[in-house]
């Protein structure tokens, strides 16, 4: 039988996440306080940033995600398993399609680790812009900022290690942190005054600059499509297509309503977040001096969203508060990683197309262990080459061109399940095939701005080498697996025809 060829019965997993947890790991792969911390980082390498309207074009973005929404909160609720969209990926494709499966959803995960040693770099960014405002003057080299992010991930790592709840409570905890800082920064800027906020945006310009001669220097409308439309990849990599976290530990969450409503609840969430964020920033100190001073590469190393937000807070300790949770933010984002691409590991070596050992359950602490350190060793790995190579963490944004096809994927998976699945209502069919075609179309856009402006987004041979070698190694992989299991008389091309065991 087909369920003979999967490598046990059962996952091993136990259900430890409720709808909080679900909805927070959503969220933390969202990355809502990272995007507004590191747009002016985009927005410096763009032609024009002339009606670049941030608070529209997260609405837009948000908009191209409805399509996605509704893909992934349908198939989690009818494919509840770990590894999410892989499964449902490679059982809508079949055994024919499995090479390219493995070979796209490899390249999906490396390039989440890619992200994972970006948002490592980037916090030790924010950790570096925001000592000053606390008193306390920093200047990290690439050595220390690479032995930093290595570290940063590590505790993460360490803690899933211990226990899949101790990972569970690190992330909930850094998110729910980082969502009370956010809250409390918007509070501030939307009730500070103009005049007053002017004067404490003046405090972080480097010298030469003033709030006036920044602001003077931007010309341009409030709002132009075409040149906010050309940021729209910014949330691809950061924001709205990173719905998958939920859904990749589905077989680990409490409760169908769980199961059902972390997606959206966590898209929903992250919007107001986003839009709001970017909305307070224009209210407190304008739309000029806000596109101007992100987009100024001589100013926007000392001016983001928080730095901002710290420098209207009049109180020392709200300061602290502030400055803490900014780096939070980057803090979860590495706490759900450390979760969540170990579920694909875990997944693809259930369906043995991966080493058995990446599907070991350690009986002491009941995790995948050996799973989590190669993650640890493959993300310490990209942080050493993006910081001591290039010197920053942007050099890793083109490696979003696989997971971008992976999600266009995902979406025609979509329309083979509403075409032949059973377990779906005539109305659900139609919803789920519209959606999925929808998605496809995104993110095919999606991918076409990516690869059209690689001065923009990042096109370097470290982050397309990265991609082409992990789509190679999944190819690979799953033929070396194929031929090495058929020797025992297994056939694991049939794992894609069969929904693995929870």
């Amino acid at each position: 039988m087909a369920s003979n060829v999967f490598l046990r019965k059962s996952s091993g997993l136990v259900k430890e996440a409720g709808l909080w947890d679900a909805v927070s790991i959503n969220v933390a792969n969202m990355s809502a306080g990272v995007a507004l911390g590191a747009i002016g980082f985009t927005l410096s390498a763009l032609p024009s940033v002339a009606g670049v309207n941030l608070v529209y074009a997260s609405l837009i973005a948000f908009l191209l995600a409805v399509p996605q929404i509704i893909v992934y909160t349908i198939l989690s609720s009818l494919m509840p398993r770990t590894g999410g969209d892989y499964v449902w990926l490679s059982r809508a494709l079949g055994p024919r399609l499995a090479w390219l499966v493995n070979g796209l959803v490899m390249a999906f995960i490396i390039e989440s680790l890619a992200y994972y040693a970006l948002v490592a770099i980037a916090g030790v960014y924010q950790l570096q812009s925001v000592l000053p405002l606390l008193g306390v003057n920093a200047s990290f080299g690439p050595l220390a900022i690479a032995a930093i992010a290595v570290a940063f991930f590590a505790v993460p790592i360490a803690a899933n290690i211990l226990g899949t709840k101790h990972g569970l409570r690190l992330m909930t905890t850094l998110t729910t942190l980082s969502i009370a800082g956010l809250a409390l920064a918007l509070a501030l800027m939307l009730a500070t005054p103009r005049p007053a906020a002017e004067t404490a945006a003046a405090s972080l310009l480097p010298s030469g600059y003033s709030y006036g001669s920044v602001a003077g220097s931007y010309r341009g409308p409030g709002f132009l499509l075409a040149n906010t439309l050309m940021v729209l990849p910014f949330f691809a990599l950061f924001v709205y297509p990173w719905l998958n976290a939920g859904p990749a530990i589905g077989s680990e969450i409490r409760g169908k309503s769980a199961v059902k409503l972390n997606v959206l609840v966590a898209a929903l969430l992250t919007m107001t977040l986003v839009t709001l964020g970017f909305a307070a920033m224009y209210r407190a100190f304008g739309f000029a001096f806000t596109t101007a001073a992100l987009a100024n590469p001589d100013v926007n190393s000392n001016v983001n969203f928080w730095t901002l937000a710290m420098a209207l807070a009049g109180d020392p300790a709200l300061r602290w508060i502030i400055g803490i949770t900014s780096v939070a933010w980057y803090l979860a984002v590495l706490a759900y990683g450390a979760i969540v691409i170990v579920r694909y590991w875990f997944a693809l070596a259930f369906d043995r197309v991966w080493p058995s050992a990446f599907a070991y359950i350690s009986p002491r602490f009941k995790t995948p262990i050996y799973a989590h350190a190669f993650d640890f060793a493959v993300t310490a790995a990209l942080i050493a080459a993006a910081s001591l190579l290039y010197n920053t963490f942007t050099a890793l944004y083109g490696a979003l061109v696989g997971p971008l096809a992976y999600y266009a994927l995902v979406g025609i998976a979509a329309v083979a399940i509403a075409a032949r699945r059973n377990g779906l209502g005539r109305g659900a069919k139609a919803l789920l095939a519209i959606a999925g075609v929808l998605q496809a179309a995104v993110f095919a856009y999606l991918e076409y701005l990516y690869v059209a402006y690689p001065q923009i987004w990042g096109g370097n041979w470290l982050a397309y080498g990265v991609e082409i070698g992990a789509f190679a190694l999944g190819v690979a992989a799953y033929a070396v697996a194929r031929a090495v299991n058929l020797r025992k008389g297994i056939d694991i091309s049939l794992a894609y025809v069969e929904i693995p065991p929870d």
